[in-house]
């Protein structure tokens, strides 16, 4: 499963670094495997490995915030593995040259 979760305090300034970083160590620190952008972070794993996670993640930020934003959403591909990159790797096979990252 791939999951997609943009988390974040709401009404608490300008910059999200430190509260986004929070986020990025919890799921981090539960060994999953996982990617960072610039709006969201993409986590592979099976429902009962990576929701826990995100509910500390959660409760880190409510911890410290009185609001928070999440966006969460879940792709099951039932018998694929190692989504993360085969399905980038297939875009690259298809267009026959890597995409940037």
């Amino acid at each position: 499963m791939l999951f997609t979760v943009a988390m974040f305090p709401i009404g608490e300034g300008v910059s999200l670094r430190k509260p986004v970083a929070g986020v990025v160590d919890e799921i981090d620190r539960a060994g999953l495997h996982y990617e960072v952008s610039a709006g969201d972070t993409v986590i592979e794993g099976e429902w009962d490995a990576v929701m826990p996670v995100i509910r500390r993640a959660e409760e880190r930020l409510r911890g410290e915030h009185k609001r928070v934003f999440m966006v969460l959403t879940l792709d099951e591909h039932v018998g694929a593995e190692n989504r993360l990159h085969a399905s980038v790797e297939e875009v690259e096979t298809e267009l026959h040259r890597a995409v940037r990252h």
